[in-house]
This record gives C-alpha cells, structure tokens and sequence, in this order.
C-alpha cells in the first residue's frame, strides 16, 4: 500500500505533498497559537469590561441616588448604560420583570456569534461569573454578566480573513512549485525516458544538456554511456553475424559430409547386406537362415541410419534456399516438428509471401521459427503453437515499404521475468539485426510466449510488389 501510495509517484508530485504537509502542520500550530491567544485576550478583555461595567454602574447609581431619582429607575438607568461593550446588565424592575439593559433590544440571554461552535468551544474564556450591585434600599438589584459573543465573533472574522488568505497563498505557491518543479526535473523525466530506451536497445538515444550543473554532469555520463554502449552494440553485432556466419559454415560443412560421405556409405551397407540376404536366400540349411535374419537386421539399422541422416540434414540445412519457395521449406519445417512431437499441436499460416528474400532473410526466418517452436515444446512445454507469415504494405511519409511479419504464439508456462535470455533467444534476435529487422520476445509467467519478427525488404526495380504464394494454412 506504501509503495503504490507514496515511492510509485513522481519526485515531484512527493516533493509537492511535503511541502503541503509541512505548510499545513505550520497551519495547524499556528492556529493553535492564535486560537490561544485569542482566547487570553478574550478573557482580558471581558475581565477589563466586567470591572468598567462594575464601576460605571456604580457611579449611575449614585448619581441617580443624588438626584432623587432612584424611583424612576426604570426610566433612567437603560439609556445610560445602553452602550457597555462585553457585557449583559439586568436588573429587576418595579413589576417585578428582569430587564435587559444592554446590549440595547436583546431579548434573550446569550448574544448571536457567527462563529462555529468549535471555535467559541476553544476560544471562549471563563469569565460568566456574576456580579451584582445593590441599591442602598436593598431593591432592584444590578446583575452584570460576561458576554464575549461580540468579541469571538471579531476573533472569528479575523482567523477566517486569515486562513482564507493562507489558503490562496499556499494554493498560488503549490501551483508555482509545481510548475517550477516540472522545469526543474524535466531533464530527470528526460533522464527516464533514455534510460527506457537503451533498456530496449536503441542506444542512439542521447539526452541535451541541462543548463543545472548537476543535472548536466547527469546527461553528459548518460550520453558517454549511450555513445559507449553504441560503439559495444555495434561491435557485439559484428561478432554475432560472423559468429552466425561461422556457425552456418559450420553447419553446412557437416551437412555436405553427411551427405557426400555418410550418405552413400549407408546406402553401401544397405546394397551390401541386400544382397547378402540374396545370396543367402539362395542357399538351404540353418546357417543360410541365420544370415538372411543378420542381413535384415542390418538393413533396418541402415534405413534408420539414413532417415536419421536425412533429419540431420534437414536441421543442419534447410534444402536448397533460394530454389525452393521459402513457404515450402516453412511448411516441411512445421510438419517435420510435428511429427517428432505429436503432443503439440502445430499451426502454420503462410501468406502472400515471395518465393525467397535472399538467402540471409530466408534463413533468418527460417532459424527463428526453428527456434522459437523447439524452445516453446522443449522450455515451455506447450500445447498449442501458432506460426503466422506474411508480407504487409506499409505506408509512411515517403510512400509505401514493404516488410516481413512473423509470430510464433504459444500456450506454454512462459519465461519469468527474471529468467536470463538464453544462447538461442539472444541468437534469433542478433540475426533478426543482422539483416536490419527487429524481435520482440513477449512473455509472462503462465501467459505463453509470442514471437514477434519485423524485417523490412527493398522492392526491387523490376518487381510489382505482388507475392508468388497465396495463402495457405497448415494444422
């Protein structure tokens, strides 16, 4: 869950949560110290309120004692105390009713705060604590009470004002420091992308400079790299097309001994114990029978001989390329594997192909369906193997090109990720290269492996781009 959620993301998009997170713990304190303060002032300010409304209450009081006028207080004391700041004062009138001095017109006994309850929850002070002031007569007592409704609610105001602002400001700075960010690792998403592109081979990618001084050390070691692995890629390619090239020699030797010398030895013991068994079908007696049975003995060896010998040559090399169409020798091959194992059920498709491509091409296809069914039976142990062959017309910018398109699909258990490309695989890809084509190798554990070759082909000069093979299937 922390992978997905936090190292699978970009360095910027983790940059831009640390510097959110960090901008909102400091929210979050300062609010809490503003919350804090606030409510100390709150309680200062309703303490200083209760003690003016205390004492001015009392001079009203006296001044009205000293004009006679306590009588009619009624009358008298609301329009001198109506506009005391903090605090509510009641007193109990001459018909017995509680009336509410100031604030001026409120009915109830709590002031209205626009303020969220949680707010006034944290910020409201301890001060309600009740203050009376009798008359000299005893009656009509004063009651004075806290009242910090006004006072939360200009604190309200100003902590909203401020977290509004603190809002648009860290927006407007997530927005630039997602912007600069981008700029500022953009050779880093660059960096990626090379690195994906040497992963697949094309080590003629190359990074441009960074104008940062790290960055730019950066892309001058990848673009070393690149150049490096380039002049390797070519080398390496060198050598595999002699090491192919040795390899077919090599093949092709041994084929002609097979077939020049060990082919006409067998057929000399094959003609030799024939007519031995003649001769001894000539004569009577246990020996003579003994001998024929000796005779047959050795012929059944020689043909398994020579039918193992015609195999031999047939892997070794595949008949007169260049002679024979390329989907004949496609389909002999198919067939041939399928009768060695007939477990594997082998479909071959051919298209509209021509009769050969050269001689490199042709063994290149050749060899790659060879190997891609031997390791999909042998590695994979599949049921199932599909070859698919065929000319496509492509069109680009410049016109029209043609190319050669196979894919060998299989059903096997596939190749782990972590499995090495083995001698065989790395093989078929080097000769796909050699005559500029690609291989793609698909595979996943239990998902089978698929085959993809891409080989492109000149049109000749004389040639009107129509193939000599129609389509066939083979199952």
């Amino acid at each position: 869950m922390l992978q997905k959620l936090w190292y699978d993301q970009t360095v910027r998009t983790q940059l831009i949560v640390v510097v959110a997170a960090i901008n909102l713990i400091a929210a979050f304190i300062a609010g809490g110290v503003s919350i804090l303060n606030t409510r100390t002032a709150t309680k200062v300010e309703m303490d200083a309120s209760l003690e003016v409304a205390e004492r001015f209450v009392d001079v009203t009081l006296r001044d009205l004692a000293a004009q006679g006028k306590l009588d009619d207080l009624d009358d008298e004391l609301p329009p001198l105390l109506k506009h005391l700041r903090h605090v509510r004062i009641m007193f109990t009138s001459k018909s017995g009713q509680v009336a509410i001095i100031s604030p001026q017109g409120e009915a109830s006994g709590v002031n209205e705060t626009s303020a969220p309850d949680w707010f006034v929850a944290l910020v409201h002070p301890e001060v309600a604590q009740r203050k009376v002031r009798l008359l000299p007569d005893g009656a009509h007592p004063v009651i004075i009470l806290g009242e910090p409704a006004d006072e939360v609610t200009e604190a309200w105001q100003d902590f909203s004002s401020l977290a509004l602002i603190w809002l648009a400001i860290n927006a407007i700075v997530l927005v630039i420091l997602y912007i600069v960010l981008g700029r500022v690792l953009d050779p880093l998403a660059s960096l990626s992308k090379g690195m994906h592109q040497l992963e697949g081979g094309e080590y003629g990618a190359r990074l441009p400079s960074s104008k940062l001084k790290e960055l730019a050390v950066i892309t001058d070691r990848f673009n070393m790299l690149a150049n490096a692995l380039e002049v390797a890629r070519k080398e390496n390619a060198s050598l595999y097309r002699q090491l192919i090239n040795v390899q077919e020699a090599e093949r092709r030797e041994i084929a002609n001994e097979l077939h020049d010398e060990a082919g006409p030895c067998l057929f000399g013991i094959a003609a030799n114990a024939s007519s031995i068994q003649t001769t001894a079908g000539q004569l009577t007696g246990d020996p003579a029978t003994r001998i024929t049975n000796r005779a047959g003995e050795i012929l059944s060896i020689a043909e398994r001989l020579k039918a193992m010998n015609r195999a031999l040559l047939k892997k070794l090399r595949p008949g007169p390329l260049g002679q024979v169409k390329l989907g004949d020798l496609i389909v002999e091959l198919t067939a041939g594997l399928q009768s060695r194992h007939p477990d594997t059920q082998i479909q071959t498709t051919v298209g509209s192909i021509e009769k050969s491509y050269g001689e490199s091409i042709d063994l290149a296809i050749y060899r790659c369906i060879q190997e891609a069914i031997t390791n999909a039976i042998r590695h994979g142990h599949a049921d199932k193997v599909h070859v698919d062959l065929e000319q496509q017309r492509l069109a680009n910018g410049r016109g029209h090109h043609n190319r050669i398109r196979l894919m060998v699909t299989d059903d096997g258990k596939g190749i782990a990720p972590t499995a090495s490309k083995g001698f065989g695989l790395t093989t078929m890809t080097e000769r796909v290269r050699s005559v500029g084509g690609e291989c793609l190798i698909e595979s996943g554990p239990s998902d089978g492996t698929t085959v993809r070759v891409e080989i492109p082909i000149k049109q000749k000069k004389n040639e009107k781009g129509v193939p000599e093979r129609a389509p066939e299937s083979v199952g």
